[in-house]
């Protein structure tokens, strides 16, 4: 027997850490459903929003969660639209659940379907190969409301081998060359060091991070993720919180003693996350991105992890990886009335829009 309860309390979201981080472990989810990264996004982005997870336990316990929020407005107005904790700035989205638990999953949707705060559900990046968002359409359907999967950004990720050396020698002979020359000549021609940063030089070396990715961006005329504070806000305390769980891959990379590049990733279950990067544009001609990529793909195949998720964006340097693209999807759930309508339909529109602007940035 399922029992479903609706937390709205800041105190409870605190209290769930670590039933929280056991199921999405269990789940096999990714570092953006922990509760570190659920819980730092909302200290920044809770300001009109209020807390909606809805939770469902049996009798061992926590079983599956949807960590939501409800908004008050939308575009100024006075519609109320339900969506992921975390749906700005987050790779993965989704409902949390133990394997094979798709009846706490229906449980909760049909919860969420049955409340009356919401005049739209708008649950952002759905990675494939999840059902959630085909689960959440035919629900929607069963219970006379609409919906429709709307395709969002496209990821990337590959299978780690089981040495550097298998991996490598499955690259392209050309790309091998090249990462081979940039690392030798950063070797001969300079005191090169890559290091990881701990949890005593964390704070330091995201301020470092920070600076680098911003200088790259802005090299290319591009403003960059960390001019916006509150972004740097939610970075600097999310690193200090899964340095201190073991989860976060910051490398520095230095040449006599000069740090020039940056990579700031996470572990979690079996998986590495390349997140963003960073370096000095004039030392861009030696690819210390790619070293640094390099480095990090080792490290992960010596500490056991199954696979490399480079996330979304279409650049072509992940191809070059070996990486394989997947969809990310969109679910836009409504009422049948005029006002939930207006809503779906506005929602549609934006990401139609935010696809296209997300091409024009990535041809330009």
């Amino acid at each position: 027997m399922l029992a479903i309860e609706i937390l709205t309390d800041y105190e409870d979201f605190k209290a769930l850490k670590e039933e929280w981080n056991r199921l999405a472990a269990e789940a096999g989810m990714s570092v953006f459903q922990t509760w570190q990264w659920s819980w730092h996004w909302w200290q920044e982005h809770r300001k009109g929003k209020k807390l909606l997870i809805i939770t469902a336990r049996d009798a061992a316990g926590l079983v599956a969660l949807a960590p939501l929020y409800v908004t008050s407005t939308f575009l100024g107005l006075p519609l109320k639209v339900v969506s992921f904790i975390g749906t700005e700035g987050t790779d993965y989205l989704d409902v949390i659940a133990a394997p094979a638990r798709h009846d706490a999953v229906s449980a909760i949707l049909k919860e969420l379907f049955s409340l009356s705060k919401w005049d739209a559900i708008d649950l952002h990046q759905i990675p494939q190969p999840s059902d959630t968002g085909e689960l959440v359409r035919q629900l929607a359907f069963a219970k006379n409301l609409t919906g429709e999967v709307l395709a969002q950004d496209t990821s990337y990720a590959r299978a780690l081998d089981s040495s550097w050396d298998v991996f490598f020698a499955g690259l392209s002979k050309k790309f091998r060359t090249n990462v081979q020359y940039y690392r030798r000549r950063l070797e001969r021609d300079y005191n090169l060091v890559i290091r990881q940063s701990d949890c005593e030089s964390v704070t330091e070396d995201m301020r470092l991070f920070f600076k680098l990715h911003q200088k790259r961006f802005l090299n290319k005329k591009k403003p960059g993720a960390y001019l916006n504070p509150k972004f740097r806000r939610f970075h600097s305390e999310l690193a200090k919180d899964l340095c201190a769980s073991g989860w976060l891959r910051l490398y520095i990379l230095e040449v006599d003693s000069k740090p020039i590049a940056a990579l700031y990733g996470f572990t979690f279950g079996g998986s590495f996350y390349y997140y963003l990067g960073g370096f000095e544009p004039d030392w861009g001609r030696l690819s210390v991105s790619t070293v640094l990529i390099a480095q990090s793909i080792e490290d992960a195949i010596g500490q056991g992890l199954a696979r490399y998720d480079f996330l979304r964006g279409d650049e072509p340097y992940k191809q070059k990886w070996g990486a394989v693209a997947f969809g990310n999807r969109r679910v836009i759930i409504g009422r049948t009335g005029k006002k939930s309508g207006v809503v779906k339909k506005l929602l549609a529109i934006e990401n139609d829009v935010s696809n296209q602007a997300k091409e024009i940035m990535q041809k330009s």
